[in-house]
């Protein structure tokens, strides 16, 4: 508020030019300038102090009393509605102050006079009171709304830097792409090494150095053909260990040495080959930390300036309905939907539901809004922080059932459902390598980081990509799960499947039922991961249908996949869970009642709005 005291001193000044403008001998507008201003309940004690000071100091002692009292018993209505929690909107509350001043004033020349004359003027300064201090009322909470453009909000970061270090980061990756290229090879020149490691290990003092080496005798030749032997990683074959131990007098050293130096090759190939995935899995992160900052370029864009009026509209309606405002911000995401942060408490210790504000949202805004799932029904005294974005076209129902593998008391599958901030509906299923406990935990937290990932915004490729990773990199044993990812944007109705190892998925649609199939390895099973998605389109009543592989692993039918289909085409989704229990049911019946690995159906059905 302390930024704002500059705006009081502006309204005081104002008050102050009103104590000296007379109409027909009245004050009227001292009167509709102290009424606009209390009722937006800016600084209300400096306002009624400085207020009485103007009029003693400039008001004949008649209207100084007229007045005095007028807005003494006007606030004093008002006191009491608050106490008693009457809502009462800026209409009421300025009929309120001129019908007040009009009866102050006939009763005051009552008093003096000693009865009624029939005057006029006292009615109809009550009029002008009454209606010039509601449209003053809004003119002075539109002014108190505004700032100036100059305080515009420090950013840590611009565009222009982020896009800097977004490029930096995507030359550094090439860059260690290009080392990978040009080291395809061992990291030395292997066979001139190993033949003068050789000649200096066994050669060096033998006399028939010369003449085993010289133009004419073949043991040169057998040394380059043994060396890129070696180089290329094949064993010593017997013809030429032959040759060797007919050429030379130290062939039992020599072949011994030999093979020293193809093991240490060896060693050396295999660190080669390790330092070589480290760095392309390396730089493959560094890739994907640039997109996380092209991504970080692409956010929500801030229309605060832009829309100020609707901003300060909107503000006016909440406070008529006795709601305090505080930081208001619209943003335009990058869907094209919109979204609205506001700071919200109740006025007069009475609570108010988020379903009567709607309407006076959407009187401002003209896409419809809603508020967002974080939200608390109601806006009490305590000020916190309220989301509403834009009306989605569809709403999603999902359900599950679940078996477990005979046996066992633990499920090797996990799943989790997130309606998302952005309109975003993410269903994730995972189905952990084995069964049990330890496949159970393994299961839940792919899934469960795959959702950290989500609610932090992360682009699902970007997403998939760090968590192999994560996987490839910290296992100290092989940890291999399925991810089956669903991402339904509700604004528009495209979906996008992400397969990472998972079996097939269905979807249903009013002419038949569709089968998305990706083949790929599990998560952590390989440096490199496919995450590149089938995209398909949800209309209202659409289904997806999502399952382990021990759903129709063991079906005892010709063809597991097409059994499925004809299935849940066959069968009617009234919601998503009856509906999975459903085909769990149909699903136990094919397999002859036994459970012979964990079996997991997840079901997603569209509505519309």
């Amino acid at each position: 508020m302390k930024r704002d005291v500059w705006k009081l001193f502006l309204l005081i000044l104002l008050e102050g030019l009103c104590c000296h403008v007379t109409l027909l001998g009245n004050y009227p507008f001292a009167a509709v300038c102290f009424a606009a201003v209390y009722m937006t309940e800016f600084y209300t004690t400096a306002w009624i102090g400085f207020t009485y000071l103007f009029m003693a100091l400039w008001l004949p002692m008649a209207d100084l009393f007229r007045y005095g009292v007028a807005f003494l018993v006007w606030m004093v209505f008002l006191a009491i509605a608050r106490r008693m929690q009457i809502r009462r909107s800026g209409f009421y509350r300025s009929l309120l102050a001129g019908l007040v001043l009009a009866l102050v004033s006939y009763g005051g020349e009552f008093i003096v006079r000693g009865g009624w004359r029939g005057d006029p003027f006292p009615a109809l300064e009550g009029m002008l009171v009454a209606g010039g201090s509601l449209f003053a009322y809004r003119a002075a909470s539109l002014f108190l709304q505004w700032e100036p453009s100059l305080k515009k909000r420090r950013q840590s970061f611009s565009a222009e830097q982020m896009s800097g270090y977004q490029e930096a980061m995507t030359g550094l990756s090439r860059q260690l792409q290009g080392f990978l290229e040009s080291s395809a090879a061992p990291p030395f020149d292997s066979v001139l090494r190993m033949k003068e490691e050789l000649r200096r290990k066994i050669c060096r003092d033998c006399g028939k150095r010369e003449n085993c080496f010289a133009a004419e005798n073949g043991m040169a030749l057998v040394l380059d053909d043994l060396a890129e032997s070696m180089a290329r990683g094949e064993a010593m074959d017997e013809t030429l260990r032959g040759e060797i131990e007919r050429r030379c007098e130290r062939a039992e050293l020599f072949l011994r040495e030999a093979v020293n130096v193809f093991e240490k090759m060896e060693l050396n190939r295999s660190w080669h080959r390790r330092l070589c995935e480290h760095r392309e899995l390396i730089a493959g992160e560094i890739d994907s930390l640039a997109m996380v900052m092209e991504d970080c370029m692409e956010r929500d864009v801030l229309l605060d300036e832009k829309e100020a009026w609707r901003i300060m509209r909107l503000k006016f309606r909440l406070r008529e309905m006795g709601v305090r405002t505080g930081q208001a911000h619209l943003y335009r995401r990058k869907n094209g939907s919109f979204k609205l942060s506001m700071e919200l408490s109740a006025r007069y210790k009475n609570c108010i539901t988020l379903r009567e504000l709607l309407p006076a949202i959407d009187a401002c805004f003209m896409p419809p809004m809603d508020s967002a799932a974080g939200n608390r029904g109601i806006v009490g005294r305590e000020k916190k922080e309220y989301v509403f974005v834009s009306r989605a076209k569809l709403k999603c129902d999902f359900g599950v059932a679940k078996m477990i593998q005979e046996g066992q008391q633990v499920s090797g599958d996990s799943f989790r459902a997130l309606q998302m901030e952005d309109g975003r509906f993410v269903m994730a299923l995972s189905d952990g390598m084995g069964s049990g406990e330890a496949a159970g935990r393994e299961s839940e937290s792919v899934v469960d980081l795959f959702m950290k990932f989500a609610e932090a915004g992360f682009a699902m490729n970007v997403a998939l990509r760090l968590m192999n990773a994560a996987m490839v990199f910290g296992a100290e044993k092989e940890r291999f799960s399925t991810l089956d990812v669903c991402l339904l944007d509700t604004y528009t109705g495209i979906a996008e499947m992400y397969k990472i190892g998972a079996h097939v998925s269905f979807l249903r649609h009013k002419d038949g039922v569709e089968v998305i199939d990706a083949r790929s390895l599990p998560m952590g099973a390989w440096k490199k991961v496919d995450v590149t998605p089938s995209r398909c389109y949800m209309s209202p009543s659409d289904c997806l249908v999502m399952v382990t592989d021990g759903v129709l692993e063991y079906l005892h039918t010709e063809d597991p996949v097409e059994t499925m289909r004809e299935l849940i085409r066959e069968m009617s989704p009234d919601d998503a869970a009856s509906f999975s229990r459903k085909i769990m049911e149909r699903m136990i019946m094919f397999t002859g009642g036994k459970v012979r690995d964990d079996m997991t159906v997840l079901v997603l059905i569209a509505q519309e709005r």
